[in-house]
């Protein structure tokens, strides 16, 4: 398997739904975040291009066996695709952190139309407990870092629950020292991380906090990972794979 269009949907759904039962449902939700292929040539009308995404991040062709956790998995596409690859799912997301959907559920209308078995919690990534949890193969972490209020603890948090060896694949909103139209540069070479106190970043009351690469560097270092590989930016969105440290 390769990167390609993602084709999630259960051939045997497609014979259970029709199209118009298919768009009805889609209809349910006001406002969805990721665009994910439904049976019929559905298309969940979200503004994120979740195949641009999956080239981005380097998701595993093979996750057969793999226990994977989406942590924010928003509408689910990543859950789903992780699924699609052999993966056994749990995608978590605290809709009371986000202005989004209001409390609205895309990941379960997406499950049931797809007929996936992917696993759907509505809940904190701080509440993260290996006890509780078991551990993971593969953490997705996509685009929430800086939605956290404690974001050092939430990569803690991560970090108990991956198994030694196991890698995150991380998204999240940076900051260059100085910026010139599209190029970025820090020239301070230090770790600094900026603070909104309310909507200064993107007018969204839930963006809290903006690492340099310095400081997302060292955070992600002292929360236990090694082998930190940055897998390139696109806009103002940096990409990262990490292993947990034995």
């Amino acid at each position: 398997m390769t990167d390609r269009q993602s084709n999630l949907h259960d051939p045997q759904t497609a014979r259970l739904m029709g199209r118009e039962d298919i768009q009805q449902r889609v209809a349910e939700l006001s406002t969805w975040r990721h665009r994910i292929p439904l049976p019929h040539g559905v298309v969940t009308p979200g503004r994120e291009d979740c195949n641009a995404e999956l080239r981005r991040i380097r998701l595993p062709a093979d996750l057969t066996g793999q226990r994977v956790l989406d942590v924010g998995c928003s509408d689910g596409f990543f859950s789903f695709e992780c699924e699609h690859r052999g993966a056994d799912v749990l995608g978590i997301d605290d809709f009371s952190s986000t202005p989004f959907n209001a409390g609205q559920n895309g990941f379960a209308i997406a499950k049931s139309v797809l007929n996936a078995k992917a696993q759907w919690r509505n809940e904190s990534v701080y509440n993260l407990d290996p006890n509780q949890h078991g551990h993971f193969n593969l953490i997705l972490f996509l685009n929430t870092l800086y939605h956290l209020r404690h974001p050092l603890l939430g990569l803690e948090k991560i970090a108990k629950v991956l198994r030694p060896g196991g890698i995150l694949l991380l998204k999240t909103y940076y900051f260059h020292d100085f910026r010139f139209r599209r190029w970025g540069f820090n020239v301070f070479k230090r770790p600094i991380m900026r603070f909104f106190e309310c909507d200064e970043l993107n007018d969204d009351p839930s963006n809290w906090w903006a690492p340099n690469r310095q400081c997302l560097e060292a955070m992600l270092r002292a929360s236990g990972f090694d082998n930190l590989t940055k897998l390139g930016t696109h806009a103002d969105r940096v990409y990262y794979r990490c292993r947990r440290a034995e």
